[in-house]
């Protein structure tokens, strides 16, 4: 009688070279080409190993894109400060601080920053709920939800560190110059 599948547990503690001679003394007595052997615990580590690459490679592409975000954030705060400039003087000459325009403006990054984040954690926890559910449905496996959170958290903190230094110096540069100037839009 034939059998689909025999699952073979070794000793707890066998070594990778104790597993590939059983593999490959077990081997010797299959003849037929359609007879698979596999090691689960290779397997296992070598998903291990493909998984730890892929984090790291959208560590790496989060880095360049907070990168880029702050490029964004710094271009287009500095047009707005720059269009703003007469609202700029305004505020300053009716007696609001430099700090407490600086504090707005960074607030006003901060905020923008904290929807983009929320909507687009909501947007994307959703879809891939979405189409891992799908996915398992057809596969029958079951679901389990893994979340990134070291990785949530450092693009998180990326991006309110941007989202101030991306405010502020822009509005540092506005501040170089007087009232008057500003007013009169030189």
């Amino acid at each position: 009688r034939s059998k689909e599948r025999v699952l073979v547990k070794l000793k707890k503690g066998a070594t990778k070279n104790q597993r590939s001679d059983f593999i490959n003394g077990l081997r010797n007595y299959v003849d037929q080409d359609l007879t698979f052997i596999l090691d689960v615990a290779d397997t296992i580590a070598s998903t291990k190993t493909a998984t730890d690459v892929l984090i790291y490679f959208f560590n790496i592409v989060a880095v360049i894109s907070v990168v880029l975000c702050f490029f964004i954030l710094w271009l287009s705060t500095t047009g707005n400060v720059r269009e703003n400039s007469w609202e700029y003087g305004v505020i300053r000459s009716i007696g609001l601080s430099f700090f407490q325009v600086l504090r707005a403006y960074i607030y006003e990054a901060i905020c923008l920053v904290l929807a983009a984040f929320l909507s687009g954690t909501i947007i994307g926890i959703s879809i891939a709920l979405t189409l891992t559910l799908q996915f398992n449905l057809f596969l029958e496996l079951p679901f389990e939800f893994s979340f990134p959170y070291t990785l949530f958290a450092s693009v998180f903190a990326m991006a309110l560190l941007i989202a101030f230094v991306g405010s502020a110096v822009p509005s540092l540069q506005l501040n170089k110059k007087p009232i008057a100037v500003i007013l009169r839009g030189l």
